[in-house]
């Protein structure tokens, strides 16, 4: 089985939100089977609570945007609005072999942090304007 982490640069791809995010839960393991606490799952090493933020990426075919879950550590939890531009900073894939020995692969993505992005680079249209 395979599996690695590939740093995606964001500089150049536009990641939009879907305006749904959700903390995870903590799952416990009890004589009834694994079952959910009802609390927030905490990373161990930052104490931080462990959030999945619904965004569209551009990994379609053709560069067309498709839904994935991208998992946040942090104390902060920004308000997002449906459908607007977002910046993911630290944006990772994680790759690895499709589960239960299927063929293809299994994409998983992961940020340091996720907030709604800056005013769009400004076009050549508008440079020329000024110019005049």
């Amino acid at each position: 089985m395979f599996e690695f982490n590939a740093p995606i640069d964001t500089g150049l791809m536009q990641a939009v939100a879907t305006g749904h995010a959700q903390t995870m839960e903590r799952w416990e393991d009890t004589p009834a089977g694994r079952r959910s606490s009802g609390q927030p799952l905490i990373d161990e090493a930052t104490g931080a609570p462990v959030r999945v933020y619904d965004v569209m990426l551009p990994t379609g075919r053709d560069g067309r945007h498709e839904l994935h879950g991208v998992r946040v550590i942090s104390h902060e939890a920004p308000e997002l609005a449906p459908y607007a531009p977002v910046e993911l900073v630290g944006l990772v894939a994680k790759v690895r072999q499709a589960r239960n020995g299927g063929k293809g692969v299994d994409v998983a993505f992961s940020a340091e942090s996720i907030r709604p992005a800056t005013a769009p680079a400004r076009g050549r249209r508008a440079v020329e304007g000024e110019a005049a």
